[in-house]
């Protein structure tokens, strides 16, 4: 009696990268707008990082969303963790949720997120 044993090559699922994911719920980056209105308050995407507390020397605004009213998204790029962070918040500037993707997902289509790295 023979044995025969197979072997399987790496198997994936197929499930949507986080650049997908980010891009699917909210658009391409940077087609949302350059700034938002919150309570008849405008704000620059750099305020909007400052009021969520993302403000930092590597944190670099892409765009910004309203969802639906009172439910905003700010995207931005994280450049010491090197993630472009799709951050979700409330008319009061609380966090919801986070999404994050690699930088690296968007190499080679033409961005030039990659250039916005702290490092």
């Amino acid at each position: 009696m023979s044995t025969t044993i197979y072997r399987i090559a790496k198997v994936e699922m197929n499930t949507p990268r986080d650049r997908q994911v980010i891009e699917r719920r909210f658009g391409p980056l940077g087609s949302g707008a350059q700034s938002l209105a919150i309570r008849g308050v405008k704000h620059s995407l750099s305020q909007l990082l400052s009021q969520i507390g993302a403000e930092f020397d590597d944190s670099k605004p892409i765009d910004a969303l309203t969802l639906s009213e009172g439910h905003y998204v700010l995207r931005y790029i994280d450049g010491q963790d090197q993630r472009v962070v799709a951050a979700e918040f409330d008319d009061d500037f609380r966090l919801l949720s986070e999404m994050r993707a690699s930088l690296s997902e968007w190499e080679g289509d033409g961005s030039n997120l990659v250039s916005y790295s702290g490092h």
